[in-house]
């Protein structure tokens, strides 16, 4: 998984998602879509709050003030009562206070900030009800912490009462005269003000509690919530997205790009061709030739007579890995702008495999190549086809195809009758089969001056381009430059050049040659296409 730079910048992240938009917009909408869809699914639930007042001190006595709690230990106590409402003696009284014959929903306490005042919420799906069970928790605390006190009062009251009758039995037992008779009548006196007191306690405990603020019905439901649900899952959709893009970036192994290209092979990118697709079923150099794909052909063809400078280059071979990459439309694009420079240019179907030459050409496929190879004529088999006026472009399709095509074209007759072709025409374009399903194009390699490997942008993997070139290497084949086919307009790079209209020869300068070209006229007139 080499693809990727070893230190990505902001441009090669921009890029990624340029690319793999699609996955990051296919996550956002997917998940907000299902966040909304279940909020919209979901049951209306409210939420109504009650306050309560919880005291902080050791005793709530009439008569005794107690010591304040602070700090820790004043949160603490506010803590433990917090747990005491949540607790089931509070929901069983509750459950006894209103009647019911199942558990009430749970409460949800709190502390508000830095007092001693709890926030008490209950949650149900009628608002009424909401309201009426959060106020009647803080009522069944109160009633239970009251109870509590109470029973703890009237028990100290009993213990201080027996206590009183003891004393009173030990005083009449003494005679009046005894000096222990004054201290137990002061000890009966003060056991006495301490029962008084304990009753008085009694009368006006509250248990410690006190309403705040009574629960209000509400208004608003709490859940669902789908505007911040769905941003919710909005910006978790966005991030799953870009992951999900970055990893199959990552391990996408196919080229897609000029620079994956050149990465592959020292032979340079010679054409890259963008996704354009033509009119109709003949070569866009034909139908459309202002179009700016075939103004990246004529680039293409501008760089084989370039490289024909330092080195013979009239048979030109054109493959690719698999099938469908576009190593025919390639060939006989390629032949068409040749042809179109003034030059002779005859294009063979070599691919014996699966031959197309003569359907883009609307041609008959026979006779062709196969009947070159038994020793017809060139004049006989050649087809020259007038694709502009005064333009002439021949074609030799594949004939009726041998059940041992392989075996032919490595044959030194297939060499022979490319010699003989590249005798009569300035250009021999041959297209051949694919380099990795069959060995034809691997035999056929070492008859040809140059070979041109096609790609396609995000289908042909870059272990498939790195076989084939290798599997064309051990041959020695004549590989001048590779041509990418199918190229998106923005690429890691930047952006291939779109929405420019050329002329017929658009921007490439290359004086056409006036040569006569003495053909016999084909069997049969192609349709769209006039014989000359």
């Amino acid at each position: 998984m080499d693809h990727l730079p070893d230190e990505m910048t902001l441009r090669d992240y921009l890029a990624v998602i340029r690319r793999r938009w699609w996955i990051v917009v296919g996550a956002f909408v997917v998940t907000t879509g299902i966040a909304l869809g279940l909020s919209a699914t979901q049951t209306a639930v409210y939420e109504a709050e009650a306050q309560m007042l919880v005291q902080t001190r050791t005793t709530d006595s009439l008569f005794d003030t107690g010591v304040d709690l602070r700090g820790s230990d004043a949160t603490r106590a506010v803590q433990t009562e917090i747990r005491v409402l949540e607790g089931e003696r509070v929901q069983t009284r509750l459950e006894q206070n209103l009647g019911l014959d199942s558990p009430p929903p749970a409460v949800n306490a709190r502390v508000l900030g830095a007092t001693d005042v709890i926030s008490v919420r209950v949650r149900s799906t009628n608002p009424e009800t909401a309201q009426t069970l959060a106020n009647a928790y803080v009522q069944a605390y109160i009633d239970e912490r009251r109870e509590q006190a109470v029973d703890d009062l009237i028990a100290a009251s009993a213990q201080v009462q027996t206590k009183i009758t003891e004393l009173q039995g030990q005083i009449e037992s003494l005679p009046e005269t005894d000096p222990q008779r004054s201290a137990l009548l002061a000890q009966q006196s003060t056991f006495r003000q301490t029962l008084n007191q304990l009753q008085v306690d009694t009368a006006l405990k509250t248990g410690g509690a006190s309403v705040v603020k009574s629960a209000d019905i509400p208004t608003d439901p709490v859940e669902p919530t789908p505007l911040r649900t769905g941003a919710l899952a909005g910006v978790v959709g966005l991030l799953l997205g870009l992951a999900a893009a970055f990893a199959i970036d990552y391990f996408d192994d196919s080229v897609r790009s000029e620079e994956d290209l050149e990465r592959l092979s020292p032979v340079p990118v010679l054409a890259v061709v963008p996704v354009d697709t033509p009119p109709d079923n003949r070569p866009v150099a034909i139908s459309s030739p202002g179009d700016y794909a075939v103004e990246t052909y004529r680039g293409l063809r501008t760089n084989l007579q370039f490289l024909a400078l330092d080195r013979r280059i009239k048979v030109i071979q054109v493959t690719s890995s698999l099938p469908g990459e576009g190593k025919t439309t390639t060939a006989t694009n390629l032949a068409c702008v040749l042809a179109q420079a003034g030059k002779s240019v005859v294009i063979v179907d070599a691919d014996l495999r699966r031959p197309r030459v003569h359907e883009v050409f609307a041609t008959p496929s026979a006779p062709g190549v196969i009947d070159l190879l038994v020793g017809e004529a060139v004049a006989v088999v050649a087809r020259p086809l007038e694709i502009a006026e005064g333009t002439t472009l021949t074609v030799v399709p594949s004939g009726t195809v041998p059940g041992n095509p392989g075996e032919l074209l490595s044959s030194q007759r297939s060499r022979d009758m490319l010699g003989q072709l590249a005798q009569e025409f300035d250009y021999v374009v041959v297209d051949s089969a694919p380099v990795l399903p069959v060995a034809d194009s691997i035999a056929l390699a070492g008859g040809v001056d140059a070979v041109l490997f096609v790609a396609q942008s995000r289908r042909t993997s870059r272990r498939q381009v790195a076989e084939s070139l290798e599997r064309l290497g051990r041959v020695h084949a004549p590989v001048v430059g590779l041509v990418l086919n199918q190229a998106s307009k923005t690429g890691t790079s930047g952006t291939y050049g779109y929405g420019y209209s050329y002329g017929p020869e658009g921007a490439d300068n290359t004086p056409p040659d006036s040569l006569t070209v003495g053909i016999s006229t084909p069997v049969d007139e192609p349709a769209g296409l006039s014989s000359k």
